[in-house]
């Protein structure tokens, strides 16, 4: 009896076993298969996720106005956000020619850059929002000699002392240095090297930019010596062109003359009168001056820019900007930073001396056997320039290096076309 009894437990109890065996081989089984369905299904919303993100890439270049990729993938891949080409100029025609050492811009992009990652916020002021220009920079050492250049680009904004400074961002890597020379800012003779610089703005800062007539400026600063005495100074100015309807405006304008009033956004001009290839010479000791041209515009201060023509009242103004070509048949330089040129009127009625304040700043000289360029700008309150009847440009005298005037302070007189 206890045999049969202690049979049938053992019995029952095998089965049991056998059954909670089968259900933890059973769970088993179900919890792979789960965990299989979930990891496909998470590699499947991986997946649609990417193809969604690249699909808006497309779109977005697509959608770009000027199409095209973006010049460099650092951007994206530093800053993990959505990067769109808002505007690509394939042949700016930038150039600053300081004598054999050439600074150039082959190329530039301006990118909208969203929903960047927190290491972007010290570059976009605690935003992950904003804008960034990319530039394709050439440096060409046409020289037989090292030369040395610290700079690149500025862009400039309400004027010339408002501007950005080209910088590493994005393109460490890509910045322009030479291949030969291992000192910094230094480029071998007949060396040409290319690379990449960024400006990074603000969606305020941008905001600026399409308030103005902004600029893009190659410094000059090129020297033979680290210590860059005896640099070449001067900068070359460039409109810069952000979108297509705005580049029609920059197009229409193309024609302005160069001074300081135009180049350094200091007044919007409408043109009144201009006339060009006058093409009439004459000497001044041993330099030929030639009137080119005039420019006669109604001008009115940008914005930030007013307190600087305060003292021609509220009545308007008008800018006379006379074109000159000189022809230095001496031996040495002349300066043409410190002319003391005036225009008179009227015969005599009243004269009108340049500003230097709104003339280019560069170049201040010509070089002995070489020729250059002058523009002269003067000022007029516009109800006195309205009065006004004939002009004549008394051009010089020409100033030495000690204060002196030369050629026994003798000037020229063109009459001016009105």
């Amino acid at each position: 009896m206890h045999k049969r009894y202690l049979l049938i437990l053992m019995t029952v109890l095998a089965f049991f076993l056998a059954a909670c065996g089968s259900s933890e081989e059973t769970g088993s089984s179900d919890n792979q298969d789960t965990a299989a369905e979930e990891k496909k299904k998470d590699e499947g919303e991986e997946k649609e996720k990417k193809e969604e993100k690249e699909e808006k890439a497309t779109d977005e270049e697509e959608a770009s106005p000027n199409g095209g990729e973006v010049m460099t993938d650092n951007i994206t891949e530093q800053s993990e956000g959505d990067v769109e080409v808002l505007y690509t100029n394939e042949d700016p025609g930038f150039k600053n020619d300081m004598d054999g050492f050439i600074v150039s811009v082959e190329k530039y992009q301006v990118l909208k850059v969203t929903d960047m990652n927190d290491d972007m916020y010290i570059e976009f002021d605690d935003q992950n929002d904003g804008y960034v220009v990319v530039a394709e920079v050439k440096v060409n050492n046409t020289k037989d000699k090292a030369m040395y250049y610290p700079s690149f680009l500025r862009l400039q904004g309400m004027n010339s002392t408002d501007f950005l400074t080209s910088s590493r961002t994005f393109v460490r890597d890509e910045y322009p240095k030479s291949e030969v020379e291992e000192e910094t800012s230094k480029y071998a003779a007949g060396e040409e090297v290319t690379g990449l610089v960024t400006f990074t703005m603000t969606n305020d800062q941008f905001d600026v930019l399409q308030s103005v007539k902004p600029k893009l400026v190659i410094e000059g600063g090129a020297a033979d010596n680290s210590s860059f005495s005896d640099s070449y100074k001067g900068n070359e100015t460039f409109d810069f062109v952000y979108g297509e309807q705005q580049k029609e405006e920059v197009e229409a304008e193309s024609n302005l003359y160069p001074d300081e009033l135009t180049t350094g956004n200091l007044a919007n001009k409408t043109m009144i009168f201009e006339e060009e290839g006058i093409d009439e010479s004459k000497q001044l000791g041993d330099v030929q001056v030639t009137l080119d041209g005039v420019q006669y515009a109604e001008i009115e201060p940008t914005a930030g820019n007013e307190a600087r023509f305060s003292n021609f009242g509220d009545a308007g103004m008008v800018a006379l900007t006379i074109k000159l070509s000189l022809d230095n048949q001496s031996d040495q330089p002349v300066s043409i930073w410190n002319l003391g040129s005036k225009v008179n009127v009227d015969d005599g009625r009243a004269s009108v001396l340049s500003q230097g304040m709104v003339e280019p700043s560069d170049p201040q000289a010509v070089e002995a056997g070489e020729s250059g360029e002058k523009y002269h700008v003067f000022l007029f309150r516009k109800d006195d320039f309205e009065s006004y009847g004939s002009f004549q440009l008394e051009f010089g005298p020409f100033i030495a290096d000690d204060g002196e005037k030369m050629y026994k302070g003798e000037t020229v007189t063109f009459d001016l076309p009105r």
